[in-house]
Formats: C-alpha cells, structure tokens, sequence
C-alpha cells in the first residue's frame, strides 16, 4: 500500500496498483476508446485514448484506489482538477475532463501531446543557449500564468517540460500541484512526495513551512543550472559561466532562484523573465559557450524504460555504443545539428556561390556548387504544393510554423541557406514520378532530415528509394495507403530513422507497427490519429 502526505494534511493511502489493460478501461471509462498503454508511476498510469463524442485523442491519467478517506481525497481531487482545468494557456497541458471509474479508481482527461520530454532532449543532446532560454521563457510564461491562477506546480523538472514537434513547450503533470487562494482546501496531497530531491525548494521538507509558488522558482533555478551545464547544482556548486561558459548574467538567476530563504527569491517568476530575455537578445554572443556532458546522460547498464511523462507515447532506447546518441522525435526540431552550427560559426558557409553547406546530421560539410542544388530542390517542392524549412549562416535555429515555413522562392533567403525539412502536408503527393524525382533531389541535396509526405498515395513499392536519403531522420507518412504490410521491409530499410509518424491508415495498421518497431528499435514510432 503506498502513502502520500502533505504538510498540515492527512495521509492518503492508495491500494498497491497494477495497472488496468486497454480493454479493461473501455469497459470501464464509457466515451473514450483506448489505444495504448503509455507509462505507469509512482501515482498510477497513463494512457493514450480517443474521446469518441469529438474524436480527439487525449491521454488518460488513472489514480490508483484510495484505501482510506476515500470521500475527503474524491473532494479534494473534483477541486484541484476543476482549478487546473482553468489553466488554458499554450504552455500548459489543458485538462479536459475528470471522473472516477464503477470500481472507484479517479482519472484525468488530459491533452495529448507528441513530443519529447526536455529530460531525454538534454540526454541526447544539449540545445544551445538561445534554445535553452527559449524554452526557459516559455515554461516562466506557463508558471507565472498558473500562480497567478493559484495554482504551484511544485514538481518542475526536466521530466515534466514536454517539447512539441514544433518546438513549444508544455509545462506537464500537475499531479502535485497546490491550489492557492480562495480555491484551497486544508490538504492537497495527490503525489508520493512534494516533488522531486534534486529539484525540491528547502521549506518543502520542513513540515512546519508553508509552500507558495516561490517553491517552483526555486526549481526553476535548478533546472536552468541543469541545462547550461548538464549537472545538478549539488553542494558548492560552480557558477554556470565557469562550468560551462555561459553568460554570466545566468549564474546571477541562479543564485537568486535558488536562495534558502523565499523571501530572497525573485518573488515573482515575471521578474525572472525580464532578465531571461534581455539575455535571450544577446544570446548570440555567447561564443564561449560549450556544450557538457550531461549527468543525467550517464550511462547506467540497464534497459531504459519509457518515457514517464504522461503525454508522450513511445520508448526512447539508449544508444549502448560509443556512437552519436540521436534524437528521436519530431518536437526537438529546434536542437540543431552540432556539426552545422560549427560550420556556421568557422565562416565555411559564407559564400553560397563557392561553398555547399552540404552537411548531414553529423555535420560534415561538403565542397562544390550545391548552393544550385538546394535551390532547385526549392524550386521542384514549391511547384508541387509543398513548403521548406532552412538554415542560414545568421539563422541557425530548427523553427517550424509561420515565418519559418517557406512557401515561395521570393521568401527564401537571399545568401546561403540549406534546406533541413522538406514538408507536403497540404498537398499529398499521388503521382509516382514526383515522388521519385523529389526523393532523388533530396538525395543529391543531402542536407534533408526531416521530411513530411503526409498522405502520400503512390504504390507501395515506390517506398523502396526512401532508404536512399541517408541525411533522412525524421519521416511523416500519416494518412499514406502506400504504408501497408508489404511496405515494412521497405520502410525497415531506413536505419537512419529516429522518428516514424504512420496512422491514419486501414486495418494492417497493428501489425505494420509492430513489424517495424522490431526493424527499427532505435526509431520513435507514432500511430496518432
């Protein structure tokens, strides 16, 4: 039997859970159709489902039993679960619905999110700065929105900071979240803890203290001490513009975040975001910025479980070589490639006419007009109805959405520029020789990674030539009918893949994906519908 408990409150004892399966929820949760089994927690399972009234796919939150003071724990859950489902903000997962099942276990209907938590970003590789603070700004955004409703998250961490494949945040799980104010009642306890040891503010492990929202700033200078330099601040800590050549102005953050003391706090996460972003302006000045080795990328020996973040639907696998550790899905778009953010700043692109910032994933630049390349790779996708993302040599960031997406050759930057992601989500391809002569200028470009064919109608064994685009690590084939049985051997050929986005598609669909997450066990596999 587990035991959660809160400063001033009363223990909750939860039955010892075992997670029900997808049928058994069915039956269980009328109106939601479940589709997979996500991860289980110290404070129950998470699902992936359809809510079958608007035909949106959400993930469901399951709470183990309450064994004792059922009645109190369903009052206080009905509570903070209707104050949290006023949190609509874009950086807060939104709560759609609540409930208990005929068997009395409760649950959260929650927004689906396809992304990667910031925990696994930072394993594989670590954003530069003005991704850091990017992402920093927006969780601040989420929080200050959240207090402001009453609301302290009091378990920020990495784990709990989802990446989008647009590369938005979401401030995640707020199972142990308290409701302040006027909404408050006398005891709040929904987790195992009051957060987690690494991140937890000083007054959260004296039962004599009260916790306000100055608890998640404090988790919040944790957090980015953590992703300047990849280690915990334990101890005497070092400055992170020592341990990692960040701007000096971050270790002035840190240390006032996480003071002893709240009241020698920023008092306010607003006023932690004023100076966030007057360093986010000169953070491309940072040139003595390198990246660490992050500690929470220490290789363990053991088989790593999925993803415990509740909205993210597959297994991350480790790389048990010595080799690159690649990113697997789609929302850490906006990390770039190590090796071409190099090329940039040694000035090997400042020429389009004399230098092909022809490079791969790994970054290698290539010699030889291939500045013509990319610009006819342009030209052929705009033609047929797709769009382009690029990088220049003053614009190095992964950005997807609005003024990043290119829709015409007159938007296209004026110098050098390499086209990273190739997209035809609003103009399915169905003829086979556009398909072929695109994958073949991909190919010869060699600087694609990510490449979207939603609905792409063209025969089955057409899809053979996708392995022939090396530079190809991100592959979107929703809604394709070429995606069959008969095509797993031809998708399974692409070793290069780390993220797979398949659905949408007729009855093989099961079996597709399990035959290919057997050939690709180092690739992210999506069924979203």
């Amino acid at each position: 039997m587990q035991q959660a408990n809160d400063q001033g409150g009363e223990a909750v004892h939860f039955e010892t859970f075992i997670p029900p399966s997808t049928e058994e929820l069915d039956g269980l949760i009328p109106g939601y159709k479940f589709l997979q089994f996500i991860e289980r927690g110290g404070m129950g399972a998470v699902y992936k489902a359809v809510q079958l009234s608007l035909n949106r796919t959400v993930a469901v939150k399951l709470l183990p039993l309450v064994h004792r003071d059922k009645e109190s724990f369903a009052e206080r859950f009905k509570r903070e679960a209707q104050a949290l489902a006023q949190l609509n903000h874009p950086h807060i997962i939104a709560v759609h619905d609540f409930g208990e099942t005929s068997d009395g276990q409760m649950y959260y209907v929650m927004e689906f999110v396809s992304g990667m938590d910031l925990q696994h970003l930072l394993k594989r590789d670590p954003p530069e700065p003005r991704q850091i603070l990017k992402i920093i700004t927006q969780v601040c955004e989420a929080l200050q929105y959240a207090h402001e409703h009453g609301i302290v998250h009091r378990d920020i961490k990495p784990a709990n900071i989802l990446v989008d494949e647009r590369g938005n945040v979401k401030v995640a799980d707020f199972g142990l979240a308290k409701v302040i104010g006027p909404q408050s009642v006398n005891y709040t306890a929904t987790g195992m803890t009051l957060g987690t040891p690494d991140y937890i503010a000083p007054e959260a492990l004296d039962q004599s203290k009260t916790i306000d929202h100055r608890a998640d700033i404090y988790s919040l200078g944790v957090m980015i001490y953590e992703l300047f330099t990849g280690h915990l601040p334990k101890g005497v800590w070092e400055p992170p513009s020592i341990r990692s050549g960040a701007d000096k102005g971050i270790d002035a953050v840190v240390s006032k975040a996480m003071q002893n003391n709240p009241e020698k706090r920023y008092q306010h996460v607003r006023d932690m975001t004023q100076v966030l972003e007057k360093l986010f302006k000169n953070s491309d000045n940072w040139k003595n910025f390198r990246r660490q080795t992050p500690s929470i990328a220490e290789p363990t020996g053991k088989k790593e479980e999925p993803i415990p973040t509740g909205a993210v639907t597959l297994k991350i696998r480790k790389d048990d070589g010595a080799g690159r550790r690649w990113l697997p899905w789609a929302a850490v778009l906006l990390v770039l490639g190590a090796g071409i953010a190099v090329a940039w700043q040694a000035g090997l692109l400042a020429a389009a006419p004399e230098v092909n910032p022809k490079a791969s994933e790994a970054g290698q630049p290539v010699s030889s007009g291939v500045a013509t390349q990319q610009m006819e790779l342009a030209r052929f996708v705009m033609e047929n109805g797709g769009i382009v993302n690029v990088l220049t040599p003053t614009s190095s960031e992964k950005a997807l959405g609005g003024p990043a997406d290119v829709h015409a050759l007159a938007d296209l930057p004026s110098g050098a520029f390499t086209i990273w992601r190739v997209s035809f989500l609003d103009a399915p391809i169905t003829n086979v020789a556009v398909y072929d002569e695109l994958v073949a200028r991909i190919r010869d470009a060699g600087t694609v990674s990510n490449l979207n064919l939603h609905g792409l109608a063209v025969p089955t064994e057409a899809l053979k030539s996708l392995a022939s685009m090396p530079t190809l690590t991100s592959l979107d084939l929703m809604s394709s009918p070429a995606v069959t049985v008969a095509a797993v051997p031809y998708i399974g050929a692409c070793r290069q893949l780390r993220l797979l986005r398949i659905g949408g598609i007729p009855a093989p669909e099961v079996a597709v994906m399990e035959q290919l997450r057997a050939l690709l066990p180092d690739c992210g596999i999506h069924d979203d519908q």
